[in-house]
């Protein structure tokens, strides 16, 4: 009896420091990474077994079903766990916390309305403050109430987020709080050699996403001579100290030509995707549809490009306004456009899963899915976490929350043509943020840019090229 005792296997882990168990409503079980933006949620059985993991509880490893042991032996592959002696304890932040809202990993938080910038094509006016500026006691109030719904990670904005006078304080303020910043939208100006020695300073690393629209065209479109200048030497200060970078480039008319040019200089500065996306009707262009290209027009200009990327040796990863989709780190081609379902999964099947995880606050404090709905009708039908308590917004009825918990089979419910389209377990009904641009306040209305990529054949175009140039 006493040799059979002897030889069982029991085993103590604990978690490695920079886990901690976490939960929400409807998702109760999780575990949240301290400093990236990484949350693992569990099933009830799943949970069971990580919450041994805190070097007191005993693992008896010979009653385990194989089931439950794989689950151990992966947790630790991936640095999740890791077998310790028995009576070590988690750190007091590592304890398990329930937040009495609903799930969000990550904020887009504009924290000023204004900007040093006259850009032509700003969407949120900014060149003229339309959005304002909230003052620090506001930023504090909406700094709290992330924390109390469990909210992580955060990416600054603007407007322009660098001329806040207090911006040192305000990312002192995150820090202070176990937050952390993922990334920071700027125009480039303020990236400074000083700039850089704060972000060292404090230990940061957020990737810096610059706004880029054009060799020889950046200056015209942002209004400020020497924007250009500016911004390229900001890209090569972080490329010199290690900083990721990342950029967008909003295309017109006028600039759509230098596409190609304007890859391959970002690329040689060392940033790692550029966004493209077409200049829209809201904020300061929203009556000088001269400069807007059609759908059509922008979907040609991709396909032309499209060549000039593979023979430039692919030089950098790209997005091409949900057309055409390519990741170095993966090598792999895709389209932000194609879902690719079938009709047994629409009535599970989320319409958009960004908003699941992540949220945009404007300077007015107003919440919405994305950044792409502010200058629009729709946004000021969106609740203000300056007026009503975050956890509220996050689990009630309100147009945000409509948004998050909409399916595909709600929106076929509304569009009977749509569910009767042959592209429909590809399309899945496509972008709200798309939808709203046409069809100001209705965010069930028809995706036209989605129809156009359809119905339009450009898809069929797009794979028709890559079939040629052996890609497909």
């Amino acid at each position: 009896m006493g040799a059979a005792a002897d030889a069982t296997d029991t085993r103590y882990y604990v978690l490695l420091p920079w886990w901690s168990l976490r939960g929400w409503k409807l998702l109760p079980y999780a575990l949240r990474h301290r400093a990236r933006r990484r949350t693992e949620f569990f099933y009830g059985w799943e949970w069971e077994l990580i919450r041994a993991c805190d070097g007191q509880t005993e693992v008896r490893w010979d009653e385990l079903g194989d089931g439950q042991r794989a689950c151990y032996d992966r947790w630790e592959r991936e640095g999740i766990i890791r077998r310790c002696p028995p009576g070590q304890r988690l750190r007091p932040e590592q304890e398990y916390r329930l937040y009495p809202a609903r799930f969000k990993e990550s904020v887009h938080w504009s924290i000023t309305g204004r900007c040093n910038f006259r850009c032509r094509h700003c969407f949120m006016s900014a060149p003229h403050a339309a959005q304002g500026e909230p003052s620090w006691d506001q930023l504090m109030a909406m700094l709290d109430a992330f924390e109390r719904c469990g909210i992580q990670c955060l990416s600054l904005t603007g407007g322009e987020p660098l001329i806040r006078t207090d911006f040192w304080e305000l990312v002192d303020e995150i820090l202070r709080r176990g937050m952390i910043v993922t990334s920071i939208f700027t125009n480039g100006l303020l990236v400074t050699d000083n700039f850089l020695d704060g972000l060292e300073a404090r230990g940061m690393r957020p990737a810096i996403l610059f706004s880029f629209d054009g060799v020889g065209w950046h200056d015209w479109m942002r209004g400020v001579p020497g924007a250009e200048r500016a911004v390229v030497d900001a890209m090569g200060r972080c490329r010199e100290r290690g900083v990721p970078t990342t950029a967008t480039m909003v295309i017109c008319r006028e600039n759509v030509g230098v596409l190609r040019e304007t890859v391959n200089l970002l690329a040689s500065l060392g940033c790692r995707l550029l966004k493209v996306g077409s200049a829209t009707p809201q904020g300061e262009w929203l009556d000088q549809p001269e400069h807007y290209l059609t759908q059509g027009e922008a979907y040609e200009a991709f396909l032309e490009y499209i060549p000039h990327f593979f023979e430039d040796g692919v030089p950098i990863s790209l997005e091409l306004e949900g057309f055409f989709d390519y990741s170095r780190q993966r090598d792999e081609f895709g389209s932000f456009l194609e879902k690719h379902t079938d009709e047994g999964s629409f009535a599970r099947v989320l319409m958009c899963g960004h908003v699941r995880r992540e949220m945009y606050v404007s300077p007015k404090g107003n919440v919405l899915p994305c950044m792409s709905m502010v200058g629009g009708p729709i946004e000021e039908m969106f609740p203000n976490m300056l007026g009503t308590p975050l956890e509220e917004i996050l689990d009630s009825k309100s147009l945000y929350m409509d948004i998050a918990d909409l399916r595909v089979s709600d929106f076929m419910a509304r569009n009977p043509d749509c569910a009767a389209c042959e592209w429909r377990t590809q399309c899945c009904g496509g972008c709200r943020a798309f939808a709203v641009m046409d069809d100001g306040t209705d965010y069930l209305a028809k995706d036209m840019v989605a129809c156009e990529y359809y119905r339009g054949g450009w898809k069929d175009r797009k794979d028709k090229l890559l079939r040629s140039l052996g890609k497909l």
